[in-house]
């Protein structure tokens, strides 16, 4: 399904917007990614842009798993699928306290490394996506890549979150920190396994080193349709 279509349906609902999902859309054509995973997808605009993806490619699969709260939103991902006629592209899970369990059960039950692709727009805090990434590397294929949304984003600049109780409760540099900045940082771009590190907009990527090959891919020639 083409990009356009599946904007007709979902436009005006957050969050991904639409040249996020058109940046997406030749990236993942571009790397040929058809295993996909996903952290957080609210009302589901996201999952459905990679799932119109999917299908317009005619091949691949997204995981997309986020918190119990996301089944009430309306719309929710569930009907926006069933309404793009998409669903077939995609299994939901709703996690009662995070997504970081569901990683979890999955690693259990496929432990061989299964997605090319990660991203993740969830928590947003050291807590959950700090340790998100390196349960993601464990299933990530070599050759894999992460993209980390809102790396610049705080809790205390937040609409939504900042005069809450429990952010006003935090201390003020957890609220002035932003927290996917420091997993990018921090954690991702000073480990050994992975490198072609490039900050798009509100996106930081990252590649997992392919284990045979020391080739490093032109992040240039990756990126320069897009200029």
């Amino acid at each position: 399904m083409e990009l356009e279509q599946v904007h007709g349906v979902i436009k005006g609902i957050p969050v991904m917007s639409f040249d996020q999902a058109a940046e997406l859309t030749s990236f993942i054509k571009r790397q040929k990614l058809n295993n996909i995973l996903e952290l957080g997808f609210a009302h589901g605009v996201s999952s459905c842009y990679i799932a119109g993806i999917l299908d317009e490619m005619q091949t691949g699969h997204l995981t997309t798993i986020d918190r119990e709260s996301a089944r009430n939103r309306k719309p929710n991902i569930e009907s926006l699928l069933s309404k793009l006629k998409l669903s077939s592209y995609v299994t939901i899970y709703y996690e009662p306290t995070c997504y970081t369990w569901r990683l979890m059960k999955l690693i259990e039950q496929t432990p061989t490394p299964m997605f090319d692709l990660c991203y993740i727009d969830g928590a947003h805090n050291w807590f959950t996506d700090g340790f998100a990434f390196f349960l993601v590397d464990k299933l990530l294929v070599p050759g894999g890549w992460i993209i980390f949304d809102d790396i610049n984003w705080t809790y205390n600049e937040s609409p939504c979150f900042k005069n809450s109780e429990t952010v006003q409760k935090m201390p003020s540099d957890e609220r002035n920190t932003a927290q996917v900045r420091k997993i990018y940082e921090l954690l991702v771009k000073t480990h050994p396994n992975y490198h072609n590190f490039i900050e798009k907009g509100d996106w930081g990527y990252a590649q997992k080193k392919d284990g045979i090959s020391s080739q490093i891919i032109e992040l240039k020639e990756i990126f320069s349709k897009d200029e």
